[in-house]
């Protein structure tokens, strides 16, 4: 299990513990997910520094201490999946938002065909899917997630 300790420093980085080696599974190029109002978030990592058998952690868009402070104490999921091994449907009602900003439309429900994740999405009263991948996502804050649309799918 891996839990937010403590913040470290002004810039937003923050304690990691461990339990065995499952840090070593961290990757910069994979999300880790931490519970709101338990919602699953993903956060991307930044840059990761051993520090006396814990790890230093710079997550992207945690930029201050505040920030770093409201994940201290919450738990680190390598995965979006609950207990059950089923995929979560917690992001329903957020707002999707393209790589400008723009406002799309909320989450209807998510989806899983075969490993690939989608969300189904109200687009001006029309039904989308849109791929909901780690390389398409920028960010998922304050129940707003940010992807890459790709041309053609609106």
């Amino acid at each position: 299990m891996l839990k937010v300790l403590k913040s470290y420093g002004t810039a937003g980085a923050v304690i990691v513990g461990r339990s065995g080696d499952v840090l070593e599974e961290l990757s910069q190029n994979e999300p880790v997910f931490i519970d709101f109002d338990e919602l699953p978030v993903p956060f991307f990592i930044e840059s990761i520094e051993p520090k006396g058998g814990k790890f230093v952690v710079k997550f992207e868009d945690i930029d201050s201490f505040e920030a770093a402070e409201e994940i201290v104490g919450r738990e680190l999921r390598l995965t979006f999946e609950n207990e059950t091994g089923e995929d979560e449907d917690d992001l329903v009602g957020f707002m999707v938002c393209d790589q400008k900003g723009r406002k799309i439309g909320p989450v209807l429900e998510f989806l899983d065909y075969s490993g690939n994740t989608c969300l189904l999405v109200d687009y001006n009263g029309r039904e989308v899917i849109l791929p909901f991948h780690e390389d398409l996502i920028k960010k998922v804050r304050r129940k707003e997630i940010h992807l890459t649309i790709p041309d053609g799918l609106l």
